[in-house]
């Protein structure tokens, strides 16, 4: 059990605001949308594992350059580091196979939706052996790529069949009771006397309330008949809880190594600016610290003339008005005390920019290309020159080239594409970097729209109007609002019915005889064109229109 003096840290908070959540899911009707939450929830708890994962191993990384500078000081921690994690690894291990098992039997195949943006783009897998036995493997890389969106999480009898026997008693639940108990008994032998300085969770032991309020086994109200969607995320709040048990521990460790000491073999100072790019007028403003330093260490700092000393925090704040353009630099030197007593000086120094003043304005929801015709686009990047910003295709196919004009573009993507990824990238203080990669949806030239003698679709005219004005004219469809050259949509045939008869004809006049027919119509009779246009793109569309004979 954890110690109760001691209070959670965030990752704990986090967690259990996490199962909370999900706890209250259980307290509704399982709709649909709540089974929802019940992946939304796993997943995110998937990732955070994921993210604590890098932070370990940055300690112990941390731990192995400890050992190689100073091996006698640091042995006996660093080895019990390493049964540390040997413990936490088979721990997690074996609350990962629980995981996997509970996963195959509700889900024999997982169908895998990889792109958010398409979602027709799926693909099944197995993830099971063909003996039946759960393929890790297959579902380690389902949860990686997809979370737990693949999973039926309202299944309700799997959970009890795996975790529980007999009302709930004996089961894969009793067992990973009993070795959360052993794993938590043997971390706080390997701390010795520091285990009372930490709040490790996994609190399993004794009994808890169920959803009526009455007192049962943890294991029972945590997998006895609840939701599949319920089991899995105990069992990845378990992975979680255990990965902070192993963070707090290995950290508690370390700080044996770098008592009194410097933390690493190295010392410099950090910059931490609120912003690196200002505009003019604004204010600049950084905090100054000493890499790896001692909170409540305080020392003293020069910069670009200024005499500062540490705060309670352990920084020097550091604040001025940002009136000239362009780069600025802050150089000085911190005054540090080191752990002999004497004094070392380590060098500042950080730049960032300053612009002008300007607005940008992105249409969101617009960012539309045109297939096979040039489509304008600016590029711009705010406070750095035109000419150190270079566009390029990064996905998709097509060509970008230049136009006239700062900034200018004309992106022309190849008919058939349905998506094409721009990056813009700067080059500031002689250094190129990836500003954005805006995702544009490619689509193509919406169909023409025809009129006959400046009559439009579905219009009533007379006969003598009619065969008065033989052009067909085409224009740009609805939703088309970019400035075509004249000539690049153009009729090339007609067909044209009365009553039943057809008329033939090439370009975009009405054939005689069609309009010798016309001449002849009754009143109420349709006129049919049918028009053959080719597009500003080369494609060659075709586009109708019915009129009515009025008298």
């Amino acid at each position: 059990m954890g110690a109760t003096n001691c209070p959670e840290t965030p990752r704990q908070k986090m967690i259990t605001m996490m199962y909370l959540v999900y706890t209250a899911m259980l307290a509704l009707n399982v709709s649909a949308q709540v089974v929802d939450g019940f992946k939304t929830v796993g997943s995110a708890m998937t990732k955070s594992n994921e993210n604590l994962q890098v932070k370990l191993d940055d300690t112990y990384a941390n731990f192995d350059l400890a050992l190689q500078n100073s091996k006698d000081k640091v042995e006996e921690d660093y080895n019990k580091a390493q049964e540390v994690r040997r413990l936490s690894t088979e721990m997690g291990n074996y609350i990962d196979s629980l995981e996997y098992v509970l996963m195959a039997r509700i889900n024999n195949t997982a169908e895998i939706h990889p792109d958010f943006d398409n979602p027709k783009v799926k693909y099944k897998m197995s993830v099971v052996n063909p003996d039946g036995s759960p393929n890790f493997d297959s579902i380690k890389k389902a949860i990686d790529i997809a979370g737990f969106r693949w999973l039926k999480m309202d299944e309700l009898h799997e959970s009890t069949n795996l975790f529980s026997s007999e009302n709930g008693k004996g089961g894969k639940g009793i067992e990973l009771k009993n070795k959360i108990i052993e794993y938590k008994q043997k971390i706080k032998e390997i701390l010795g006397e520091d285990s009372t300085s930490l709040n490790i969770a996994l609190n399993v032991e004794g009994k808890v309330l169920d959803p009526d309020n009455n007192p049962q086994e943890w294991e029972i109200v945590s997998f006895n008949e609840v939701v599949s969607g319920s089991a899995l995320v105990t069992l990845t709040r378990l992975k979680a809880e255990t990965m902070n048990a192993e963070f707090d521990a290995v950290n508690a460790l370390y700080k044996h190594v770098s008592k009194g000491d410097f933390k690493f073999d190295q010392i410099a100072m950090i910059s931490r600016p609120k912003s690196t790019y200002i505009v003019q007028g604004g204010v600049y403003e950084t905090d100054i610290n000493v890499a790896a330093y001692d909170s409540k260490q305080h020392f003293t700092a020069t910069v670009n003339g200024q005499q500062l000393n540490s705060n309670d925090s352990g920084s020097v704040h550091y604040r001025t008005v940002c009136n000239n353009l362009g780069v600025q630099r802050i150089t000085g030197i911190a005054y540090v005390t080191n752990p002999d007593g004497g004094t070392q000086e380590y060098p500042i120094s950080d730049n960032y920019f300053v612009a002008k003043p300007v607005a940008v304005v992105s249409l969101d929801n617009m960012q539309v290309l045109y297939a096979g015709i040039d489509n304008p686009i600016t590029v711009s990047v705010p406070g750095v020159d035109s000419r150190n910003i270079k566009a390029s295709i990064l996905e998709g196919q097509g060509t970008l080239t230049p136009s006239e004009g700062d900034g200018k573009y004309m992106v022309k993507p190849t008919p058939g594409s349905k998506k094409m990824i721009i990056g813009v990238d700067a080059v500031i203080d002689k250094k190129s970097s990836r500003m954005g990669a805006p995702t544009f949806q490619v689509k193509p030239i919406p169909d023409p729209v025809i009129t006959v003698g400046g009559f439009s679709n579905g219009a009533k005219v007379s006969r003598s109007n009619l065969a008065s004005g033989a052009q067909v004219v085409a224009r740009a469809g609805e939703g088309f609002t970019f400035k075509i050259p004249k000539g690049t949509i153009r009729v090339m045939s007609l067909e044209v019915f009365v009553g039943n008869k057809p008329f033939p004809s090439n370009g975009n006049m009405l054939d005689p005889e069609a309009l010798s027919a016309i001449k002849r119509a009754n009143r109420g009779d349709k006129v049919y064109v049918d028009a053959k246009v080719m597009m500003p793109d080369g494609i060659p569309r075709t586009s109708s229109c019915i009129l009515t004979i009025s008298k």
